[in-house]
């Protein structure tokens, strides 16, 4: 099995984005982790909206649930 070299460019954006996380202090740390989780369930809902245009709030709240609850990855 080869490894595939990491491009120089995108290990140096690697490098920075984790100086600028250890930079920031726990409550900038949860208040980021915090906005991304708003804005994850902010695009679910408008992809289920735009998929499902006949569905009430409360279904598109459900499904948004769902594949939060039940994602897998790998």
């Amino acid at each position: 099995m080869s490894v595939i070299a990491e491009p120089e460019h995108l290990r140096a954006a690697r490098e920075r984005q984790i100086a600028i996380i250890r930079a920031m202090t726990p409550a900038e740390r949860m208040r980021r982790a915090l906005q991304m989780n708003r804005t994850m369930r902010l695009l679910l809902a408008a992809g289920f909206r735009e998929r499902h245009p006949d569905w009430s709030e409360l279904q598109v709240a459900r499904a948004v649930a769902e594949r939060i609850l039940y994602a897998r990855t790998g």
